[in-house]
């Protein structure tokens, strides 16, 4: 039976952060009552799916899960182990933000089967965490750590952010030292990504912030490389480093294109044949959920194409690579030809084995591999 995930979708902050564009809202932590009784409603609706796959990771994702008061996620959980067989579940994670999330919180959702945290740092710097539009302030970063570990967490990933406007290379490189001395199990470091409709968007189309060289970029993604390899920790994906064991088993549920449930506003699901989507808006999503009515907006049916390029989408980004045979059927015979023009063009692919991976600086240039190799519909 194929492993799945489930994933639920908690929408509130207290601020929102300048780059963010999941969906999130601010001021309506009075509805986290109403939106958790809606939360249960959909749990349930799901119950055929009961026993069609083997679910052995939870993630709470945001948004700001760890704003939800402890007595609300123990009653989400609950509805979970309820429905769903979750005897095969390793791993629950729950996204939280520096200074937002007390000892007591921490020891409350880790007695809860909590087992990971994932927590947002994104820099050690106030002044850029100020351009970021973060609440917290680096001590915070610290403090909220300790506690964890106080609260009984051995399995904490922290995400960090580079090429951002104003960040050194000098001042990511103390960052990353930095880091290394909490010694977290998990490690996501992102380049920061201007993505339409959000503030920074708007930001840096009035000029009023710069984004840095893409050289700055490149140097930034090599030193974090070099620094967190020497440090122990493998990449195992583009942005995401662990120590031994300790990838995040969730996340690859997505990467290795595994079937999964979501839960919550905006949250997506995929079955392998058909993804479908939530609406990203609380109040239809509770108006929706409160009638007994579906709260998923669209569907799409996958195709033959749209399976062998989001192997390849998904497949590059870990540094596993894309398995040989998984694309091979889909050449009818001329899988040698196509891989051969492929080689010719990039000499940063590699296949060795069972595998096509990208080596050297192919990571860089992922999306243009990609969208080379896709096959068109």
């Amino acid at each position: 039976m194929k492993t799945a995930g489930i994933y639920i979708h908690i929408p509130f902050c207290k601020v929102k952060c300048v780059y963010c564009d999941f969906y999130s809202i601010t001021k309506k932590e009075d509805q986290i009552p109403l939106f958790t009784k809606c939360l249960l409603e959909e749990i349930d609706s799901y119950k055929d799916y009961a026993g069609k796959w083997t679910f052995d990771t939870i993630f709470f994702g945001g948004g700001t899960p760890s704003l939800l008061p402890a007595k609300y996620l123990e009653q989400i959980l609950q509805k979970l182990h309820d429905t769903f067989d979750t005897s095969n579940v390793k791993e629950i994670t729950l996204e939280a933000n520096p200074g937002e999330a007390s000892l007591q919180h921490l020891k409350d959702i880790r007695k809860l089967g909590v087992n990971r945290l994932s927590m947002g740092f994104q820099s050690f710097d106030d002044k850029i965490l100020k351009v970021l539009g973060r609440l917290h302030k680096s001590k915070d970063c610290f403090k909220t750590f300790k506690n964890a570990r106080k609260a009984g967490f051995d399995n904490i990933n922290t995400d960090m952010i580079f090429n951002i406007p104003d960040l050194s290379v000098e001042n990511w490189i103390k960052d990353l030292k930095k880091l290394m001395e909490l010694d977290p199990e998990h490690i996501s470091a992102y380049s920061l990504t201007v993505e339409p409709s959000t503030k920074l968007f708007n930001l840096v189309r009035r000029k009023e912030l710069l984004m840095p060289l893409e050289k700055i970029d490149i140097e930034q993604f090599s030193i974090t490389q070099e620094i967190l390899s020497k440090s122990g920790y493998k990449q195992y994906e583009i942005s995401n480093y662990s120590k031994e064991e300790m990838e995040c088993k969730h996340n690859l549920h997505y990467w290795n294109l595994d079937p999964y449930l979501s839960f919550g506003p905006s949250a997506h699901s995929h079955d392998l044949k058909t993804r479908w989507w939530n609406y990203r808006s609380l109040d239809t999503y509770i108006q929706n959920t409160s009638n007994h009515k579906s709260p998923v907006e669209g569907n799409e049916i996958l195709t033959n194409e749209d399976n062998y390029n989001e192997k390849i989408l998904n497949g590059l980004r870990l540094t596993q690579g894309v398995k040989v045979s998984s694309i091979k059927p889909f050449h009818n015979g001329n899988y040698n030809t196509y891989i051969s023009n492929i080689k010719n063009k990039w000499d940063c692919i590699d296949i060795n084995g069972d595998y096509i991976k990208l080596i050297n600086n192919g990571m860089l240039f992922v999306d243009e591999i990609s969208s080379d190799m896709f096959i068109a519909s």
